[in-house]
């Protein structure tokens, strides 16, 4: 009998402590987890004490290995500085805005543009590193495929580097992903306005709503 309360209280600890809303990782690593952990805890069970240790060895297994691949593959919220700097856009074309009608449209959403710059003063400055960061959001009925975040710098500003594109595989519906690129300021760079556009591709052909905005940029300051 007191075998069976334990067991009873370990099973809903460990359910209670998978999520306030219950198991919200990936349905297939959660049964994996459950399947893999049930057949472990029945070999330990056994051992320990017979058929019933096997009962109970097998039912604890299976909810500690259901949880293991719930923690394992819930999304996780991240947090930023409170000091980061939401960047205001603007909707335009891309330079893909001659792609023709027929092409598939994109279900891909580029939200919450933020820069970051080391100094916090919300300038590129020259022999600087900055961050721009946004979300990518998959609010269609399919999966996108080889999605690419194209970042353009468009009024030719020189010795302002930006990090090249790096390609998500797969984005299945519904899915969110944070994206985030470098911008260095060169020890060159000049004082001025640098307009940036953003967008992403896929490799349907589908192109997302372009975002633009401007940044300040500071020369280097001799000491």
């Amino acid at each position: 009998m007191r075998r069976m309360i334990f067991v009873g209280g370990m099973v809903v600890s460990l359910l209670t402590a998978c999520s306030p809303y219950g198991m919200q990782g990936n349905p297939a690593a959660v049964q994996a987890g459950a399947a893999i952990g049930g057949v472990l805890g029945a070999i330990v069970g056994d051992r320990a004490g017979g058929y019933n240790g096997s009962q109970f060895g097998a039912l604890l297994g299976t909810v500690a290995g259901a949880a293991v691949g719930n923690a394992v593959t819930t999304p996780r919220e991240e947090t930023y500085p409170a000091d980061e700097y939401y960047v205001e856009t603007s909707p335009s074309s891309s330079r893909y805005e001659n792609t023709p009608s027929y092409a598939p449209s994109s279900g891909l959403r580029i939200v919450n543009l933020r820069f970051i710059d080391d100094n916090r003063n919300h300038v590129i400055d020259a022999e600087e590193d900055s961050k721009l960061v946004f979300d990518l959001v998959n609010d269609g009925d399919v999966p996108a495929y080889n999605v690419t975040p194209v970042i353009e710098e468009m009024n030719g500003m020189k010795h302002l580097l930006i990090s090249p594109s790096a390609q998500i595989a797969y984005m299945p519906a519904g899915n969110q992903i944070r994206y985030t690129a470098t911008i260095r300021g060169g020890r060159k760079l000049k004082t001025g306005q640098a307009q940036f556009r953003v967008f992403a591709t896929e490799s349907n052909g589908a192109v997302t709503e372009a975002h633009e905005f401007t940044l300040p940029t500071q020369k280097r300051i001799k000491k």
